[in-house]
């Protein structure tokens, strides 16, 4: 169905539930309904194929307005449809739950609660998701009138179950700090024996302020402030928000500054794919193959800090555009660096299907058919080794992949060896499209002029990160700040899949089943502001720029 088909009948489906819908965008329907209506909305949406539930946005309309506002946005290809609920703005008000629909939405509900303070009615686990044991009952960082202040730790409490036996069965704790996690983040594991009964996990150990931060800062500043979301996808984060702003500031940026996005974008997938190939490798006991790729990962690191100035958190990207050009010198050092990783892709995607070892360790194991990869919400290669088509450059292309689209890659067994197969062949579609843009560069500027202040309005932006789909809500006020920047990252939407489907397994698969789903606890971790009574030293915003030309002076010096 094309974009206006999808939208036309969501329309009608829900016109019983509708309290008045508008069209935010070309793309989105946005529709009002009662909070006891949202689960027959949602079943009539998932009944007919409508989409699959991307996000929920929450925010506190401020005490003026007095509501609590609920946005549950379901995507399929380009189509937005938005059921927009309003919450008395009491201590906690109730919304039914809809994660017996769709489990992904378990995690969405859980932050709902101990981020803005609704009361999410059914719900299998309204346990803390994000927020610390000595976070204080009743204060919720997401509504308009939190401080600081009110964040003093209070005495911390013993969250988890105590750990025992009953007969043949035992919980196994792994994490936050251990051996098999590349970063910090608690899984609890029921095992009978040796095999797998039950799994549930903790996030939040590496918490920020970014979201509540991105409103104290202006436009400009929080592109910077994004791209540290994540070292391995931070350009990511910077074309996704940019993006956003850009269609609220309605700025069409340049085509030679889309290609040099894409590009850069192409390259930090195949850095965070070899990355990954080498953990899930040393996880697997393969560390030769852990050793090589991070050997053949150093080209692509070299190459970006080449063409950006930086290995990690590569700064390209500004509003309107980008920052720097590519010259002649730039486009033959990335032809020799793609025509050099191809043959070592090549050689690694022999690697994983056929030697027998390390098949052990992926055949058959965490495997997800194609109606589960559906039901429990997977984005990115976890859905695609599937067979789920579901690639936001090829269901709603932006930027340059309009111009220069790119080739899906599935598969059908969904086990490991199926999500290691998608990765390289992926790396090897990179390879090819990185080089028919270098080719075909378009002419033009890098960038233009953009205000500072952005017109009132709201928007979603959609970016393919190398894990799977990041989505951002960006809504602003008229200033020169956001009022509401959501963000949802695909690592918190694939662990669903994860820990279901470890169920049945053994325990000393639990490494390569978290492994095979690369998982980024950083872009789960996003949310809140915590500043303890010990902090040394706080500096203003000029401060901090003054420091950082200081230091960065004293670096150049040194070389």
């Amino acid at each position: 169905m094309t974009t206006e088909t999808i939208l036309q009948r969501a329309g009608e489906i829900l016109a019983p539930f509708s309290k008045g819908n508008t069209t935010p965008e070309t793309n989105r329907l946005d529709v009002q309904i009662e909070a006891s209506d949202l689960p027959a909305a949602t079943s009539a949406m998932l009944s007919n194929d409508l989409g699959y539930l991307s996000a929920i946005t929450p925010t506190d309309l401020g005490k003026e307005v007095n509501k609590l506002e609920l946005i549950y946005h379901f995507c399929e290809g380009a189509a937005i449809t938005s059921l927009r609920i309003h919450l008395p703005r009491e201590d906690q008000p109730d919304i039914p739950s809809i994660s017996d629909q769709i489990p992904v939405a378990s995690f969405f509900e859980r932050e709902l609660g101990e981020m803005l303070g609704v009361h999410v009615v059914g719900t299998p686990d309204s346990s803390r998701l994000f927020l610390p044991d000595d976070w204080p009952d009743g204060v919720y960082p997401l509504r308009e009138d939190f401080t600081i202040e009110q964040a003093a730790p209070v005495t911390p409490r013993e969250t988890l179950p105590e750990m025992g036996r009953v007969g043949n069965k035992f919980t196994v704790p792994i994490g936050p700090q251990h051996p098999a996690l590349k970063e910090p983040g608690h899984f609890e594991f029921a095992v009978d024996g040796e095999i797998i009964t039950g799994a549930r996990m903790r996030l939040g150990y590496v918490h920020r302020g970014i979201e509540k931060a991105t409103e104290q800062r202006n436009w400009i500043q929080n592109l910077y402030l994004l791209e540290r979301i994540c070292g391995i996808c931070s350009h990511t984060h910077t074309s996704a928000y940019a993006m956003g702003v850009e269609k609220l500031a309605q700025v069409e940026v340049p085509q030679r500054a889309q290609a040099i996005r894409e590009i850069v974008a192409g390259l930090e997938r195949i850095h965070s794919h070899l990355l990954w190939l080498g953990v899930a490798a040393h996880e697997a006991g393969f560390d030769t193959l852990f050793m090589y790729s991070w050997r053949d990962r150093e080209t692509v690191m070299d190459l970006l800090e080449t063409l950006t100035g930086n290995r990690v958190n590569y700064s390209i990207s500004v509003l309107g555009g980008v920052k720097y050009d590519f010259t002649a010198e730039h486009s033959h050092a990335i032809h020799t660096a793609m025509n050099y990783l191809e043959e070592r892709i090549r050689y690694y995607l022999h690697i994983v299907t056929t030697d027998a070892s390390f098949l052990q360790r992926t055949r058959g194991i965490g495997t997800m058919s194609l109606d589960e990869a559906k039901h429990f919400g997977a984005l990115g290669p976890t859905a695609r080794a599937s067979g789920l088509e579901r690639d936001v450059r090829i269901d709603a292309p932006y930027g340059a992949y309009q111009r220069f689209p790119i080739s899906l890659i599935t598969a059908e067994n969904g086990d490991l060896e199926a999500r290691f197969e998608v990765r390289m062949k992926e790396l090897l579609v990179t390879c090819f499209a990185i080089r028919t843009i270098v080719d075909n560069l378009p002419s033009g500027e890098l960038a233009v002029r953009f205000p500072r202040k952005i017109p009132a309005g709201e928007t979603i932006s959609r970016v393919e990160a190398p894990r799977g789909e990041v989505f951002y809500y960006i809504k602003s006020g008229g200033g020169e700040s956001p009022t509401r920047l959501k963000i949802r990252t695909p690592s918190l939407c694939n662990w669903t899949s994860a820990l279901n489907k470890a169920v049945g397994h053994q325990l000393a698969d639990v490494p390569m089943l978290i492994a095979g789903m690369d998982p980024c606890f950083s872009c789960n971790d996003r949310m809140i502001t915590v500043r303890r009574k010990n902090d040394s030293q706080t500096l203003s915003w000029s401060q901090m720029r003054e420091y950082g030309i200081k230091k960065y002076a004293e670096i150049r010096e040194t070389k």
